[in-house]
């Protein structure tokens, strides 16, 4: 009996023993995870507890404003209110909604389109109800705050274009974040850069966001704020361009369809970048009705093409200048001769008309570019042969984009000859005056003028003011070659034979230039394939593309322009007295400056 006393003491001494340890360990891991909460979670911890009762608001930076090369805003900043909705902050958002849409006169179109908008948001990220609010608009919902919550007014700014469709092309335009911007970080109610300047310096013009910490209750909301990090504004952005010879440029177009650029022919800064008819940038602020886009979409005039970079057209005889240099470098038979002009050029049991019907008589390649002679760049077409005309003009930037940096940016088209296709006599001889399958933007063709100007030199077309110039090719072309197509271009302008003589003749700055007339309706037997009862002069999709390129003053060039008018007729007469405007215009500003003593 002693002995099974014994054997149970022992017994209930092991269990005792068990549970002492057992609790041992209990306890050892209490404190270890005690003292993991204590010391180790901490910060983390006490920064969720923190954040149940404290909000993050982002604070939207000033967007940096655009000026002009003289500091004339291009894109600036006005003083606005803008209305959010931060939807977790609300229990009840469509009652929330409701009372703001009531408030705020909205139509219920307009509702349903932000109740639609909020389905596919974030619940923790502010989304912009409104924005570009005046004092007035907002008052009556600034005044309710306490009874709209996760709604918030926000003292800003909004974007302003004072140029309007001037400027559009050019300077671009902001619309609301999209999906893809999001996931960069950008927020839901930011406006980001679309077009132009506004997006290829995106980054530059944005700035970064700034926050502000609030106290909020249960519900959401907010109580006290006791921190705010301030945004950074966005820098400043000094631009190149003139927009008093940008208005001039627009001025001189009138109401016709068309492109204007200028270009500093020693740094390649671009003074005007024109492209009509426009487009009115403000109206993408508030965001762009359906009907509005349709219009532009729908528009015969295409608004929304930038003819300056994106649009190219058959160069026509302003592409005698480049044929001419072809010829010089090559040394062709008829470069130093000259051929008789009977009006046209006779092909198999076919006849290339000039554009001068009774001819040009006795002509050289001095004459041919002065009165524009197409006989005689025919023949000089077909000594050259194709492959050296394709050759010759993709060494000066044809077929290849300036990388302005706004684009999209067309190339033009120039004949590849390495594909072992055969070419035609007729199709290079067509080539030689500018038509055929050889097309060019405006700006390709200020480039290319800017290059004869400054003796070879292919500069990459640029927009900020102050860059440094970047030269993309260096040609490679004799001086005495040059000098030959300059004084051709210079007696364009002053032999009373010259075709830009009307115009340009008597201006302050002297000036070179080429005009240019592209056929739309190549053929005089076109004409029969019109409507009955109607001439070809009546119907604009059939008149002729006018042309003009140029640089000026001619002894010391200082900028190159290339001028285009769309169904303009004649280069002479609709697309030179555009050029002789802003020469007139920087001559001007020269002498104001001189005066002043502010220097050009």
């Amino acid at each position: 009996m002693i002995a099974n006393s014994l054997k149970m003491r022992g017994r209930f001494e092991r269990r005792m023993l068990l549970l002492q340890w057992l609790a041992a360990l209990l306890l050892l891991l209490l404190f270890i995870r005690l003292a993991d909460l204590q010391w180790l979670q901490h910060e983390g911890l006490l920064l969720q507890a923190e954040q149940n009762r404290i909000n993050v608001v982002p604070i939207l930076p000033t967007r940096g404003e655009i000026v002009d090369r003289h500091g004339q805003g291009l894109a600036v900043n006005h003083v606005s209110y803008r209305l959010t909705l931060i939807p977790e902050r609300s229990e009840n958002i469509s009652a929330v909604l409701t009372q703001v849409q009531q408030l705020m006169h909205w139509p219920d179109k307009r509702l349903k389109r932000l109740q639609k908008q909020l389905a596919h948001s974030r619940r923790d990220r502010p989304i912009l109800l409104a924005d570009k609010l005046e004092w007035n608009e907002i008052a009556q919902v600034a005044a309710r705050l306490h009874q709209l919550p996760g709604i918030d007014v926000q003292a800003g700014t909004h974007r302003f274009y004072p140029y309007g469709a001037l400027s559009s092309h050019l300077i671009g335009y902001l619309s609301l974040a999209r999906n893809e911007d999001l996931q960069h970080g950008v927020l839901p109610s930011e406006k980001v850069g679309r077009r132009g300047v506004e997006r290829t310096f995106e980054s530059t013009l944005h700035g970064l966001p700034g926050s502000q910490y609030e106290e909020v209750d249960a519900h959401g909301r907010r109580i006290s704020a006791f921190k705010r990090v301030p945004p950074q504004m966005g820098k400043r952005l000094q631009l190149s361009l003139d927009i008093g010879l940008q208005q001039v440029a627009s001025e001189a177009l009138g109401e016709r369809t068309g492109a204007v650029v200028v270009l500093d022919v020693n740094n390649g800064e671009v003074l005007a970048l024109l492209s009509k008819p426009g487009f009115e940038p403000n109206r993408f602020i508030t965001g762009l009705e359906t009907e509005q886009w349709q219009s532009w979409i729908n528009d015969s005039q295409h608004p929304l093409i930038n003819r300056a970079i994106q649009a190219v057209y058959p160069p026509a005889s302003t592409f005698k200048l480049l044929v001419g240099l072809a010829g010089l470098a090559k040394q062709s038979p008829l470069i130093h001769q000259a051929t008789q002009c009977l009006g046209y050029v006779k092909l198999g049991d076919r006849k290339l008309r000039c554009w001068k019907r009774r001819g040009h008589r006795r002509v050289d390649l001095h004459k041919a570019l002065v009165e524009s002679c197409d006989v005689y760049f025919y023949e000089l077409g077909d000594q050259l042969g194709m492959a050296a005309i394709s050759d010759t003009a993709r060494q000066w930037g044809f077929g290849e984009t300036t990388n302005i940096g706004i684009g999209p940016e067309a190339t033009g088209s120039i004949p590849r000859t390495n594909g072992g296709r055969r070419w035609f006599r007729g199709e290079t001889m067509i080539t030689a005056i500018g038509q055929g399958t050889v097309t060019a933007s405006p700006l390709q063709m200020a480039r290319f003028t800017a290059a004869i100007a400054n003796g070879g030199a292919l500069l990459r077309p640029h927009l900020l003011a102050g860059q440094t110039p970047e030269i993309t090719r260096q040609i490679d072309v004799l001086p005495e070659n040059i000098n030959i197509i300059r004084k051709a271009m210079r007696d364009v302008v002053v032999s009373v034979h010259g075709t830009a003589h009307r115009a340009m003749a008597k201006l302050a700055w002297t000036s070179a230039g080429k005009t240019g007339t592209a056929q739309v309706v190549t053929e005089a037997q076109d004409e029969d394939k019109l409507p009955k009862g109607m001439q070809k002069k009546q119907l604009k999709r059939h008149r002729d593309h006018a042309w003009f390129v140029g640089y000026a003053p001619y002894e010391k060039p200082r900028i190159a322009f290339a001028i285009f008018v769309e169904h303009g007729g004649h280069g002479g007469s609709a697309a030179a007295p555009v050029a002789a405007a802003l020469v007139r215009y920087l001559a001007k500003q020269e002498k104001v400056a001189a005066k002043t003593g502010q220097g050009s």
